[in-house]
């Protein structure tokens, strides 16, 4: 009689691993790769830019043979004209407020502290990486200077502008205006203050001062550029040592006017009467722009200063030879020393002292660290 042959049985948990098991474990796997497909980045797809806030306030940068064009418009005739800019314009965002269209050189107070309140707000954006203001030529520095002082940021700030018009030949603004994208995005900038970007060249706000008419025409006196900016990078060899933005005492938000200070010159037969003049006007100070060797102011000129020292006026000494030459700190001097600072730059300084104090030994001090 044959007997039967029994398979043996199947283990319970070959069963389970083929039956239950293996389905769950490939569908979790597919799981896997479906939400791997949402958090990696796909080939090609753009990641967020970088934003730039450009405050736009006018100038020739912005300014054509037919008359004033967008700063908007301004980009696109560069993109379109310079291919080579492409890659570095498409690589950010631009924010844009265009809060002035006048020259520079019709600016006030009212204007300088508008542009500073104004870049002292877009700026605390989390998402904007630094600043960029085009403007005229003719008072850039003195922009520069006020954003320096007044702008609570360790961001990039770039001043740029245009010695020749939009879409003329040699026009130079184009240049200027990529050139200050590339500082912006530079790490390097974090933390440089107020900066002024022509001609390749990155200025302190400041030392910065315009020479002439022609491209080129922002310079440093004998400290020097910041840096320079080449094709293929932005490259940096000095930094401010004085206090600036983040470490500056000057608040843009408590400020609504500037103390009324005037610029005297020295030279030989100058009559004191001017002085008296400017005080009765009512200025709370006076920035001699005094002769290079140590600021003096002329002869026939000291006893009507000493007069308003008397009288609790502020008189700041500078020397006409500008930041090639600095005012020595003497004890014996009841007149406060400007250190290297030119006279039209000296006078923003001391407008922003005296918001905060009049106290002479207080003002040198802010001349000794600003």
């Amino acid at each position: 009689m044959p007997v039967a042959m029994h398979r043996p049985a199947k283990p319970f948990t070959e069963d389970l691993v083929r039956n239950h098991l293996r389905p769950c474990v490939s569908q979790f796997l597919n799981l896997c790769l479906l939400l791997a497909g949402f958090c990696l980045p796909i080939s090609g797809q753009d990641q967020a830019k970088p934003v730039i806030q450009i405050v736009a306030t006018g100038g020739t940068i912005a300014n054509t043979r037919a008359g004033r064009i967008s700063i908007e418009q301004t980009i696109a005739d560069i993109r379109k004209n310079f291919p080579e800019t492409r890659t570095l314009l498409d690589s950010v965002e631009f924010a844009i407020t265009d809060l002035i269209r006048i020259g520079s050189h019709d600016f006030s107070s009212r204007e300088f502290l508008h542009i500073a309140r104004t870049v002292n707000q877009v700026i605390k954006d989390p998402g904007v990486q630094g600043v960029i203001v085009t403007q005229g030529t003719f008072s850039s520095e003195e922009t520069a200077y006020f954003l320096h002082l007044l702008v609570k940021s360790d961001k990039p700030i770039v001043i740029t502008n245009s010695q020749r018009p939009h879409g003329t030949v040699g026009n130079d603004g184009d240049k200027n205006f990529v050139d200050a994208v590339s500082v912006v995005l530079s790490p390097d900038a974090v933390g440089k203050g107020a900066m002024l970007v022509n001609n390749q060249t990155i200025n302190s706000g400041r030392e910065v001062l315009k020479t002439s008419v022609r491209p080129g025409a922002f310079v440093s006196g004998v400290l020097g550029v910041l840096g320079i900016i080449e094709s293929d990078r932005v490259t940096f060899y000095r930094a401010p040592t004085r206090r600036h933005t983040t470490h500056s005492e000057f608040d843009i938000d408590s400020i609504t006017n500037l103390p009324k200070v005037e610029i005297i010159t020295a030279y030989f037969d100058a009559d004191p009467r001017l002085i008296r003049a400017a005080a009765e006007i009512g200025v709370q100070g006076i920035v001699i722009n005094g002769f290079t060797n140590g600021g003096l102011p002329y002869k026939d000129q000291r006893a009507a200063l000493e007069e308003q020292v008397d009288k609790g006026t502020a008189i700041v000494l500078t020397a006409r030879g500008g930041l090639n030459n600095r005012v020595a700190v003497t004890s014996q001097n009841r007149f406060i020393e400007g250190d290297n600072l030119v006279a039209h730059k000296a006078r923003i300084l001391l407008q922003l002292a005296l918001t905060r104090t009049s106290d002479r030994d207080e003002i040198q001090r802010i001349f000794n660290e600003y």
